[in-house]
C-alpha cells in the first residue's frame, strides 16, 4: 500500500514541477526569429537528409513530456511526418553562436498539406527549428508565423501550437534541443528584445 501512496505522491510532484516550469517559460514569447542559414549550409544540410535513417521509433521514445500528439503509425502524424536522428552532429550556424549544450539534433519531414495537430513539448529544454525546405505555419491561439527555407527559429514549448504544411512539396527541417540554463536564457531575452 506504501509503495501505491508513494507512486501517487511521486506523480503529483512531477506534475507539480512541469506545471511551474511551463509557467517559467512563459516568460520568453512563442517563438523566437534568431536569424538564417547561408544558403551553402542549407544545401549541404539536405544533402545528408536521404542517407540519415529514418528514426521515428527513437522520437516516439523521446516524445515523453509531450502533450497533445501521439505520433506512431496508427495517427495521421504518423503516416505524415518522419524524423531522422544526427548522432554526432557538430553545428556551426553563424546566428546560433553564443548557444551553448546544443543536442537531440534530427531532419524532420512533413508530407505536403499536412498537419502535426496542436500540442505541448516538453518544457525542460528549448527548441530549435532551422528551415531546410520548403515552409510551414506555426499556429497558435495567438499567432500565425509563416517559418521559410533558410530561418531559424526558437519555439517556445510553453505553448499550444500545431504546425501547417500547405504547400505542395515535402518540408524538411532541422530539428534540435538545447539546456535551459542562465546563459541560453539570457541570449534568447536578447534576440527577442526583453
Amino acid at each position: 500500500m506504501s509503495s501505491i501512496v508513494d507512486d501517487i505522491l511521486n506523480e503529483k510532484m512531477r506534475e507539480k514541477k512541469t506545471l511551474q516550469q511551463y509557467a517559467t517559460l512563459r516568460k520568453l514569447p512563442e517563438v523566437i526569429n534568431l536569424g538564417n542559414i547561408w544558403e551553402s549550409e542549407r544545401l549541404l544540410f539536405l544533402e545528408f537528409v536521404e542517407e540519415t535513417p529514418i528514426s521515428n521509433e527513437r522520437a516516439i521514445k523521446n516524445r515523453t513530456g509531450t502533450y497533445g500528439v501521439e505520433h506512431d503509425y496508427s495517427t495521421p502524424a504518423g503516416k505524415t511526418y518522419n524524423q531522422r536522428h544526427i548522432d554526432n552532429f557538430d553545428v556551426s550556424i553563424k546566428c546560433l553562436y553564443g548557444f551553448i549544450d546544443m543536442f537531440d539534433w534530427r531532419y524532420a519531414e512533413l508530407e505536403k498539406k499536412s498537419t502535426i495537430p496542436e500540442h505541448l513539448d516538453n518544457p525542460f529544454n528549448y527548441r530549435l527549428l532551422i528551415m531546410l525546405k520548403g515552409e510551414h505555419e506555426y499556429k497558435s491561439k495567438k499567432n500565425k508565423v509563416t517559418m521559410r527555407e533558410g530561418q531559424v527559429w526558437f519555439i517556445n514549448s510553453a505553448y499550444h501550437h500545431s504546425v501547417f504544411n500547405n504547400t505542395n512539396e515535402k518540408r524538411i527541417a532541422l530539428l534540435g534541443k538545447m539546456n535551459i540554463n542562465e546563459n541560453n536564457t539570457q541570449l534568447l531575452r536578447i534576440r527577442a528584445g526583453k
